[in-house]
């Protein structure tokens, strides 16, 4: 399937679930994330953006902030403006993205890890390389606590904060 049938397929999907459920309903939120994750791979990224800042924002109202939904909303939003080259403004939503993930998961959820483990591999681009080595310390003693050292987010973490070292 071609990017344009994606969007297409999205777009009908969106349509289809807000007249089925209406706006705010959760199968439409997650119809409207597709569709802004669809619009990012095909690269219209400003079409994106706008599409996921606002199912972002409905999502939290509708949801809550802590949701599930809206927090996939959120790190969708990261990775596209990392995409986009605003990488202030994407560890800026990758820091809130893993403080509610904490609050909503607990810090040893391999969700939350994950999470921890990108915002670290966000501040060594932006290059905070001490901000950056010293969020893979703290989160790799985690992981290797919570998931085990063979983990695949415990290597992970050990691999990047190898390489901000090798470039210190």
């Amino acid at each position: 399937m071609s990017e344009v049938d994606s969007i297409h397929t999205h777009r009908t999907a969106v349509s289809l679930a807000t007249s089925r459920f209406g706006p705010d309903h959760r199968e439409t939120l997650k119809a409207r994330n597709l569709l802004g994750f669809a619009l990012h791979r095909a690269g219209r990224l400003e079409e994106a953006e706008h599409e996921l800042r606002a199912t972002k924002n409905d999502c939290a109202r509708a949801l809550g902030p802590a949701d599930v939904e809206t927090l996939f909303s959120q790190s969708l939003l990261a990775y596209l403006l990392l995409d986009s080259g605003d990488l202030r403004e994407a560890v800026n939503q990758q820091r809130m993205l893993v403080e509610a993930t904490t609050a909503t998961l607990g810090e040893r959820d391999p969700v939350t890890l994950g999470r921890r483990v990108n915002h670290g591999v966000l501040l060594y681009h932006l290059g905070l390389r001490e901000a950056a080595e010293q969020e893979q310390r703290a989160t790799l003693a985690v992981c290797g606590e919570a998931l085990g050292e063979r983990h695949p987010i415990t290597t992970s973490c050990r691999s990047s904060l190898e390489r901000i070292r090798e470039t210190s």
